[in-house]
């Protein structure tokens, strides 16, 4: 025996666009950071000591907290 064939769907009614619609605006992601201005960026001495910092305060959680102050 074979189940009877899926009833078809009916069409969608499709709206037509007018102009007195607003079209919502695209919004930035509100998770993670994002930069405040595309044009800014960091010179390599001050990305060095960022990234320096960033590995002894890894360290540093490591060393008084053991592995579980370290999210992977």
């Amino acid at each position: 025996m074979t189940a009877p064939p899926a009833a078809a769907k009916a069409p969608r009614a499709r709206t037509p666009m007018t102009e007195s619609v607003p079209t919502p605006t695209p919004t930035l992601p509100t998770h993670g950071s994002t930069a405040a201005d595309p044009d800014r960026r960091r010179g390599p001495l001050l990305t060095a000591v960022r990234n320096v910092g960033i590995v002894l305060d890894t360290a540093a959680r490591v060393v008084f907290l053991g592995r579980d102050g370290v999210k992977l």
